[in-house]
């Protein structure tokens, strides 16, 4: 009678064990979510990660069948956001728009109370790639004028980014790695203001993003010299990559969603495989192509992989020009 009663004792914890391990691996055992999920975003409203959100938000509050409650808290970078975010519940209720280079930069230059670590990350959804504009009327065409014109007077060809340190600060240090050449990298307190100064001919040129210039590339405005692209971009497909030049660099601001460490891996697949219902739909393409918005889905794996893979890039590039005299002069 023992034997019989230990041996049902043993079948009954290998069977709650292996239903434990089934429910925590198949997103298909877990019911979420079951209310709505709070957004935080760590910039003002009216930015990229308010853009990012506004194109999503609707069609995965269908997806997921609840809403998405957006909760601004902006500060010193977005380290407000992810500073929340580091210790909230890790119950799938509270997400980040993650941007880069704030993640994984900040964590390291500003000495953040919180760690990449401390995240999960599971999304990615745009990627908006850098971009070397110059205003109609600069006498440079090309950027081989530019590399010309940077060697014949080192350091005095300025070019506007959106601020120090930031996705167009570490691209101009890669553009003059990559060029043998030294530009006067002049840091702005935003994309705006870098573009706008380009374009009063306060500074010879400027780094943005796609999508921030866009509007003023199709006016005739700006004239945009090189993406930062692996490829060239189906959006301005006439305009060069610097790789296809020979200058091998890349370079952009991407915006995803993040949720804190130790959020159960089933809750993680089933927001990351709504994300990507969502961006593999013709409608949400045809949007994305319109408004020049770069969707770029990465699941969870290959998101971790490369926001690890920014901070070996980014961390050298800050030892080196971040913590400069210059640069703390700017």
């Amino acid at each position: 009678m023992l034997r019989r009663t230990g041996y049902a004792v043993v079948v009954f914890l290998v069977v709650a064990f292996a239903t434990n391990v089934f429910a925590q691996g198949t997103s298909a055992k877990v019911d979420y979510p079951k209310k709505p999920i709070n957004t935080l975003i760590g910039f003002a409203p009216g930015g990229g990660s308010d853009v990012m959100i506004s194109m999503v938000r609707p069609h995965l509050e269908k997806a997921l069948k609840t809403t998405f409650v957006p909760v601004y808290k902006p500060g010193s970078g977005s380290d407000i956001a992810l500073m929340e975010l580091s210790t909230s519940k890790p119950d799938g209720y509270t997400v980040v728009i993650s941007c880069t280079p704030q993640v994984p930069i900040n964590a390291y230059v500003r000495e953040a109370g919180y760690k990449i670590s401390d995240f999960a990350f599971v999304a990615n959804v745009v990627t908006d790639p850098g971009i070397f504009v110059v205003r109609a009327e600069s006498p440079y065409k090309t950027i081989a004028d530019v590399i010309k014109a940077a060697k014949e007077k080192p350091g005095t060809l300025s070019v506007g980014v959106s601020s120090a340190p930031g996705d167009d600060w570490f691209a101009m240090h890669m553009f003059e790695g990559a060029a043998q050449i030294k530009l006067n990298i002049v840091p702005f307190s935003g994309d705006g203001p870098s573009w706008q100064a380009a374009l009063a001919g306060h500074v010879d040129a400027t780094s943005n993003n796609l999508s921030i210039v866009y509007a003023q590339l199709r006016a005739g405005k700006l004239r945009a010299l090189a993406i930062m692209t692996d490829q060239r971009s189906p959006i301005i497909p006439d305009v060069p990559t610097f790789k296809e030049m020979g200058y091998n660099f890349a370079s952009g601001s991407s915006r995803g969603f993040s949720m804190p460490k130790n959020t159960p891996k089933a809750i993680i697949d089933i927001f990351a495989g709504a994300v990507k219902q969502v961006m593999n739909t013709e409608e949400f393409k045809a949007i994305a192509l319109k408004t020049a918005f770069p969707s770029d889905y990465q699941g969870p794996e290959e998101y971790t992989a490369y926001i690890k893979k920014l901070d070996t890039i980014y961390r050298p590039l800050w030892d080196k020009y971040g913590k400069s005299p210059d640069a703390a002069a700017k």
